[in-house]
């Protein structure tokens, strides 16, 4: 084994180790997201009420988790834009 396989092993080691420590700390933000939109997307289709769904309501979703979503919802209820 070559110094050049060694050197191409460890740097291909701290890729995979810092991708995985950002991956992880980004997946819950996307995962909080998305299901933030999917609750937004029912309450539309279903006609208790309609919530505007885009970039900003992704973000309160996405970094409040549920209390995000439940205040996007009070928002929309009372008449609030966004």
């Amino acid at each position: 084994m070559g110094w050049g396989l060694l050197a191409a092993l460890f740097i291909s080691f701290l890729v995979f180790y810092f991708l995985f420590r950002m991956l992880r700390r980004i997946m819950p933000l996307i995962l909080h997201g998305i299901l933030g939109i999917a609750v937004f997307w029912a309450l539309n289709n279903t006609g208790i009420l309609k919530v505007q769904i885009d970039l900003v309501t992704f973000l309160i979703a996405a970094f409040g988790g549920v209390l995000g979503v439940i205040s996007v919802i009070l928002i929309s209820a009372l008449g609030i834009p966004l």
